[in-house]
């Protein structure tokens, strides 16, 4: 650290002013208590959320909590044991030339793409 610490807070703040820009916001109440828990919810202070949301926002994206990431990757890996089953059950019946239960098999997978619509729907619906 130089001998000259006001020199010094000078030249870091004409660094740093080049790098970032401030930006105010004004939030009715309701509004800052909803993206403060939001934040606090998904370990994001609320600077992190204004600035995510609205980049996620214009890049057309959407800005999901970490939580969720989880669970859909959770649900991806449950589908590919359920893909991996459903074709062993397709193995077995080209082996003996006679399926078992065929109709019951799908309705188990129509029901289960149900779910997993609600599912999705349900965690990537902004609220």
């Amino acid at each position: 650290m130089p001998a000259n610490s006001a020199q010094y807070q000078r030249d870091y703040r004409d660094r740093t002013k080049r790098q970032y820009k401030d930006v105010s916001v004004r939030l009715p109440v309701a509004d800052y208590r909803e993206l403060k828990a939001y934040g606090q919810g998904n370990g994001m202070g609320l600077a992190t959320v204004l600035r995510e949301g609205a980049l996620a926002q214009i890049r057309g994206s959407s800005l999901r909590a970490s939580g969720v990431e989880a669970e859909l990757k959770e649900l991806r890996f449950l589908l590919a044991t359920i893909a991996n089953n459903v074709n062993q059950m397709a193995h077995h019946s080209n082996v003996v030339r006679h399926v078992v239960d065929e109709g019951g098999a799908l309705a188990k997978l129509k029901e289960l793409e149900a779910v997993i619509e609600g599912f999705v729907d349900d965690k990537l619906t902004p609220r």
